[in-house]
């Protein structure tokens, strides 16, 4: 069945070589993304008022340029926002591997880093207009096999930082984002990868664009806080289960390396059985997972818990990771960017409000008593999920 699927997913156009692609930009996030901020706390020395204003631009930049760039796909439909975000990653991490002066940092963290981050969406974008054409049970498919991918690339790639930042620094990792980010381009390239024109109906105009990204209010505020409550939860993770539950460094890494592992295992079985990505009910059973897990490790913090919770947090990631792209889709219907957008920034959004919560929270309540925090924050997310209408309203000149 799933050499069958598989076999099926070779029909759509371009979908292997937009895989290629994803999996390269997805080894270079994670080949450099644990270190940037140990960067930029030790070489570049910023105290943590200078380091948190560094991400939070980032953060914000690459939300704006998200959802700027999701519209320039819907509206004309190509190839050129991929390569920009590409060429700005190649170009962002060669200069970040060679400057600490933080005039710079902040310069290269607002525009070509954050446009980078488009690239994700991107291709989702890219490889949905294809297989749309192919049917519904293979598109879904199609985008599940691309987010597990995703998984793969940061199962692996933090193992490969770890490796090439022993003997290269910091210089090396960044410099490996770099080559990955071009190999990515060149992958495009060579292949001839093309935007399905026909990919939305008609261009859209501002109004009804905009207005259509505010019906998924309800959906990307439920995301946002999901997604927080991730990003929190594993800066406490890693914390708790050295001080509070006397367990070691490698217990931490094993929690994460096995959740990574079962996360992949969940995504494939979407690939192999398609669900419909439109019902509210498989995104809900993913927000309870993440609170189930989230209370779990609140009421009894072990590192044995820890280790066994991590299916239920893969679960609860496979759903919503996997899922979600599909599910922003559904909901807006006909614009394939800017629901891959929202899905994407909802996830930048996450992590800039976990930033700035995660220090509060825990100078005044601790880092266990933020897993309590964490369910919370999911529970919220499932009440909100419950208000989102099931598709945007089309727009009076543009959805037929």
């Amino acid at each position: 069945m799933a050499l069958r699927r598989l076999t099926e997913l070779t029909s759509a156009p371009f979908y292997w070589p937009i895989a290629a692609s994803l999996l390269f930009v997805g080894l270079g996030d994670a080949v450099s993304g644990p270190y940037v901020a140990l960067f930029l706390t030790d070489k570049a020395e910023l105290g943590p008022v200078a380091l948190g204003s560094l991400l939070t631009v980032r953060a914000i930049a690459s939300i704006a340029i998200g959802f700027a760039f999701g519209r320039w796909f819907d509206r004309a439909p190509s190839t050129t926002p991929l390569f920009l975000a590409l060429g700005s990653g190649v170009a962002g991490y060669v200069i970040l591997a060679f400057t600490t002066n933080y005039f710079v940092l902040m310069a290269l963290v607002a525009v070509p880093m954050a446009t980078a981050a488009s690239a994700f969406p991107q291709l989702f974008a890219l490889s949905k207009g294809h297989l749309d054409t192919r049917g519904a049970s293979l598109a879904e498919s199609g985008v599940s096999l691309l987010r597990a991918l995703w998984s793969v690339a940061w199962a692996a790639g933090p193992a490969v930082g770890a490796a090439i930042i022993i003997p290269f620094d910091f210089r090396g990792v960044f410099l490996a984002t770099a080559a990955f980010a071009a190999a990515s381009i060149a992958i495009v390239g060579f292949s001839g990868i093309r935007a399905r024109v026909n990919a939305v109906s008609t261009s859209p105009p501002r109004d009804s664009w905009l207005r259509a990204i505010r019906s998924a209010g309800f959906a990307a505020l439920a995301l946002t806080l999901v997604w927080t409550a991730m990003f929190m939860g594993s800066v406490a993770l890693s914390i708790s289960v050295t001080h509070t539950m006397g367990g070691t460094k490698q217990d931490v890494g094993h929690a994460f390396s096995l959740c990574a592992f079962l996360e992949v295992i969940v995504m494939m079985g979407f690939v192999i059985r398609p669900v419909n990505t439109e019902s509210r009910a498989w995104m809900s059973a993913g927000f309870a997972a993440f609170v189930i897990y989230f209370a779990t490790i609140a009421v009894a913090p072990s590192v044995d818990i820890v280790l066994a919770a991590q299916a239920i947090r893969a679960v609860a990631i496979g759903i919503v990771g996997c899922l979600g792209i599909g599910y922003c889709q559904a909901i807006l219907r006909g614009r394939v960017g800017g629901a891959t957008a929202l899905f994407a920034n909802s996830v930048n959004a996450g992590a800039l409000l976990a930033g700035l919560g995660t220090g509060t929270w825990a100078e005044a309540f601790g880092y266990q008593s933020m897993f309590g925090a964490c369910a919370g924050l999911s529970g919220l997310g499932l009440l909100l999920l419950q208000f989102q209408p099931r598709t945007s309203p089309p727009g009076p000149d543009n959805d037929h």
